[in-house]
């Protein structure tokens, strides 16, 4: 299964609509694990086609602009006590890391959104992929 997860009720009304509208079956449950905000999780099967797995994360993606955008405009974005990052896996998958929002917040006050984004897939891709060789060394 394939997890996106929301902390908007509009948001992911949004999200269950459109995937009803493609005719795609999916799940949902609340996931209590992210301290007092409580988050939905909307599962699919990881067996969709990768069309339709390309535009569902462009979409979820601009749901997160969108929830950014209403925790910018009430001035709680940086109150949030669940925080959470995205990356896609070599496999295919999409896998959601927890990380503490504590650590979210000081780094979003030095980095935009999509500089941290390359940062997490940095790392995802590291752990993958490790290198055990020297760390300094020419390319």
């Amino acid at each position: 299964m394939l997890d996106y997860i929301f902390f908007d009720t509009t948001l992911t009304n949004k999200f269950k609509l459109y995937l009803s509208s493609l005719d795609i079956d999916f799940q949902t449950e609340i996931d209590h694990s992210f301290g007092s905000v409580q988050g939905e999780i909307v599962s699919i099967s990881d067996d969709t086609d990768e069309k339709i797995l390309a535009d569902l994360q462009s979409m979820y993606d601009n749901l997160q602009d969108e929830l950014e955008q209403i925790l910018e405009a009430t001035d709680e974005g940086l109150i949030m006590n669940a925080a959470g990052m995205q990356v896609v896996l070599n496999d295919g998958k999409i896998c959601t890391l927890r990380v503490s929002p504590d650590v979210i917040t000081r780094i979003l006050t030095v980095l935009e959104f999509d500089e941290l984004q390359e940062f997490i897939d940095n790392i995802a891709k590291s752990v993958q992929d490790p290198d055990s060789g020297h760390f300094c060394k020419n390319k």
